[in-house]
């Protein structure tokens, strides 16, 4: 089985990284940050899954969610001076955004007033989740994990862990504990709205499709033109049946056929049916005769 690797695929994916899990949530603001997988298993445990498909996106994670990167690299104070520069990006971004209207030493302060992460939940474990070979183990932060994704997979396979990830600390959430409840009201009241303005515009690209084949003078509207197509693939669907079941009937003709050939071979050894079966293929036309 083949898979083109995008964020959602991946994210189908990953549901596969545990036999089972107790809450599996995609795209959820459930601590400080928007996370693109969250597993929280039965023991209390939540895994936390960053989904990069290009090496850019990877690098600009370092770039736009630098408090998130201070809070995960909290949980490892000896490893800090591995990880990239978050405060040369975070300078960057303050300098483009108001110039020298900050000091450096204003910039530091800022810096440091973000990275009080003191109390701040994250997860128990953070893995990047990427396509095969595209990100390296030493290229990812100590506090992160490293998955590779292949094309080629079969069922719940297809994951390799290029790195372990560390565990952050060792808490168990308990249900309530992160208002999971509200976030996933919201979340579903976001869905609904999505939901209500696609089905808004696809109705509203409808009509305009109808005014425009109306002011054409054509017949078929777009609700006809829909029942034809329901209707062609109604058929396409019905022979392609049809002709799945008669390849499956002559590969079993097929198989009965040598085992008959087998079996009179067995009874007489002489019994030339080649000729026999020329003769036919003559007489049905399939093969010119040779008189």
């Amino acid at each position: 089985m083949t898979d083109e690797l995008t964020e959602q695929s991946i994210q189908k994916r990953l549901n596969h990284f545990f036999a089972s899990w107790k809450y599996n949530v995609d795209g959820l603001f459930v601590f400080s940050w928007e996370s693109d997988k969250l597993l929280w298993t039965k023991a209390g445990y939540i895994y936390e899954f960053e989904i990069k498909i290009s090496r850019s996106d990877f690098k600009a994670d370092f770039k736009h969610k630098i408090e998130k990167h201070l809070i995960l690299a909290s949980a490892l104070p000896d490893e800090k001076e591995q990880m990239p520069d978050l405060f040369g990006n975070y300078q960057q971004q303050r300098r483009k955004k108001y110039g020298d209207h900050l000091s450096d030493e204003d910039i530091r302060r800022e810096f440091e007033r973000l990275g009080d992460v003191k109390g701040k939940r994250m997860p128990n474990y953070f893995y990047y989740a990427v396509p095969e070979g595209l990100i390296q183990p030493e290229e990812v932060p100590p506090y992160a994990g490293l998955l590779w994704l292949t094309k080629e997979y079969k069922y719940g396979g297809g994951i390799i862990r290029k790195k372990e990830a560390p565990r952050l600390h060792s808490t168990k959430y308990k249900d309530g504990e992160l208002d999971l409840g509200e976030k996933f009201y919201y979340n579903w009241k976001s869905a609904v709205r999505k939901y209500n303005e696609a089905d808004k515009e696809a109705t509203d690209l409808r009509q305009q499709l109808n005014e425009e084949l109306a002011s054409k003078g054509q017949e078929k509207t777009y609700a006809q033109m829909a029942k034809d197509l329901a209707v062609v693939t109604e058929r396409r669907d019905h022979w392609e049946k049809a002709a799945l079941q008669n390849t499956r009937d002559c590969m079993a003709y097929r198989q009965e056929n040598r085992r008959l050939r087998h079996e009179l071979l067995k009874l007489n050894p002489d019994f030339d049916l080649k000729a026999i079966e020329d003769e036919v293929d003559r007489l049905y036309g399939i093969r010119p005769s040779k008189d």
